[in-house]
Order: C-alpha cells, then sequence, then structure tokens
C-alpha cells in the first residue's frame, strides 16, 4: 500500500516539516514502503497467548 505524493505532502505541510520535491519523494518511498510492510506483519502476529506486561507489578525498594 504505497503512500500518494501529495498524501505526503499533506503529512509534512501539517507537521511542518521540511517541503520535498516530488524526486525527493521518490528516494524515500521505498523505505516508507518497507515500513509498511513491516507494520502489515505485526498485525497479523497471533498475540492470544502471550501474557501482557501491562500486568506485572515490580517490587520496589530491593524488598519482596
Amino acid at each position: 500500500m504505497a503512500i500518494p505524493h501529495e498524501t505526503l505532502q499533506a503529512m509534512i505541510r501539517d507537521y511542518q516539516g521540511f517541503p520535498l520535491s516530488n524526486d525527493e519523494l521518490g528516494l524515500i518511498q521505498p523505505e516508507l514502503d518497507n515500513y509498511l510492510q513491516a507494520i502489515d506483519q505485526l498485525q497479523d502476529l497471533d498475540l492470544a497467548t502471550v501474557f501482557s506486561s501491562r500486568l506485572l507489578r515490580v517490587q520496589e525498594g530491593g524488598q519482596s
């Protein structure tokens, strides 16, 4: 799923980034595509049996 250059330009403008030409956007497009592919792979992970670390409570102060 490639992000159109117009969308990238709008995002750059919204976050007050440095304006990039279409040629410059073409240079970073492959890396953005790799990033989006990695996100898709993470979304496919089955984490149903993984215990959430947010539920753990650590005893502080060196005492248990």
